[in-house]
């Protein structure tokens, strides 16, 4: 059994200003809010950080210039 992982989106409707969220697909249409009215995606801070030793490594991060 394959699962899916789909990306939690958070919205904001325009009339009553509840926020919630939904886990969807980027393609799927922004549902309705349960007052019938139309919603706006927000954008959220996620959890994703780059830490560790490898990124330094790797050259992804800036580098201090001797001078």
């Amino acid at each position: 059994m394959k699962v899916k992982k789909l990306p939690i989106y958070e919205f904001k409707c325009e009339k009553c200003k509840i926020v919630f969220e939904v886990l969807q697909k980027f393609s799927d249409p922004d549902p309705l809010c349960g007052c019938g009215s139309e919603v706006k995606k927000m954008i959220s801070l996620n959890s994703f950080r780059l830490k560790g030793d490898g990124w330094f490594k790797d050259g992804y991060s800036r580098r201090k210039e001797n001078g």
